[in-house]
């Protein structure tokens, strides 16, 4: 393969080990890597950072893939093909911190599933249709203090999906959220749903978050013909994610305060001080929000810059709100 294509190396499940050559992510294949994993090598890289790929072809490496991958603190993207993984059933963590992105509530539903099995520290919902969503699941959302944007929001502001999925570490991608006209040979589409563009850039998000442990892609055409959109799409979605990886930051403000300013905002005379932390480096922006079970040890929450702008117009942004409650509710 020429040098200037993705650097993509086949891996044995067997020789993943800590003596092997070093790499930027792994890419497991639920099955044969197929016409997604073709169109992935047409691809030109950002980065020349090596990255395995493992076909488990008869589906029984992966949870010893993922396991050995976790010792190993590699980053790994699934490619699940058609089914709906079981929620958990790639991640053994207890209370992941997880982003779902999707189209809306589904038969059997991962949303509350998610809730009830895994019990997750940290849940956001990117990318649903309200008109395709169960209002008791919004509603169930809501008192779990969850974070969701729907797709109309996100389209209005793409940039606030960042900050949510900055602080995920295990991200869902269903690609049945991309809209017919720009997966047309792919699952069961609907008219409406994310432009191609808009799951790349929420899947060059993921691959920023200098958490990522896990990216899982599922409801794509495992069996793609030749020249098929849905691996195209799927393909790019891969590169995007490894994009993000090569050029992610490892950065937070309770690890080293330095790298930050501090921005203090008050609000009114006699207000609440809110304190933004923004970083030096990549300009992304976290708030402080005060810790009801320690104090002396604030929680710092990764927000936008509209999150501060707001903040200097005299408005609590709801970010701060949402996460000062869940504090006081679950202390």
């Amino acid at each position: 393969m020429s040098e200037k294509r993705f650097p993509l190396e086949a891996l044995h499940a067997d020789a993943l080990c800590a003596d092997m050559p070093g790499c930027m992510a792994l890419l497991v294949f639920a099955g044969k890597g197929g016409e997604v994993l073709h169109e992935l090598k047409l691809l030109y890289p950002q980065s020349h950072s090596r990255i395995y790929y493992i076909e488990d072809t008869l589906q029984t490496q992966m949870p010893k893939v993922l396991s050995v991958a976790e010792k190993l603190n590699i980053p790994c993207i699934v490619l699940n093909g058609e089914e709906q993984p079981h929620p958990g059933a790639f991640i053994q963590t207890n209370n992941p911190r997880v982003s779902l992105i999707s189209r809306g509530t589904e038969d059997p539903d991962p949303v509350q599933a998610i809730l009830d099995k895994m019990k997750p520290s940290y849940f956001t919902w990117i990318g649903f249709q309200r008109y395709l969503t169960n209002p008791a699941v919004l509603d169930s959302l809501t008192d779990h203090y969850v974070e969701t944007l729907r797709l109309g929001d996100f389209r209005n502001s793409v940039a606030t999906a960042e900050p949510l999925l900055r602080e995920a570490a295990y991200h869902y991608i269903d690609m049945r959220s991309v809209r017919h006209s720009d997966a047309p040979d792919g699952i069961s589409t609907t008219p409406n749903g994310l432009y191609a563009e808009e799951i790349c850039t929420l899947a060059r998000y993921a691959g920023l978050s200098a958490d990522l442990r896990l990216a899982i892609l599922y409801g794509y055409p495992a069996k793609s013909r030749r020249y098929s959109q849905s691996a195209r799409l799927t393909a790019q979605v891969i590169w995007h994610i490894t994009e993000g990886l090569a050029v992610s930051v490892n950065e937070h403000p309770e690890k080293d305060t330095d790298l930050f300013h501090r921005k203090v905002v008050q609000m009114g005379e006699d207000g609440q001080e809110l304190v933004f932390l923004l970083s030096k480096k990549t300009g992304r922006w976290w708030i402080e929000v005060p810790n009801s079970k320690d104090p002396a040890r604030p929680v710092h929450i990764a927000c936008s810059t509209e999150d501060y702008v707001l903040a200097c117009k005299g408005e609590i942004p709801i970010k701060w709100l949402f996460y000062y409650q869940k504090s006081n509710n679950f202390s």
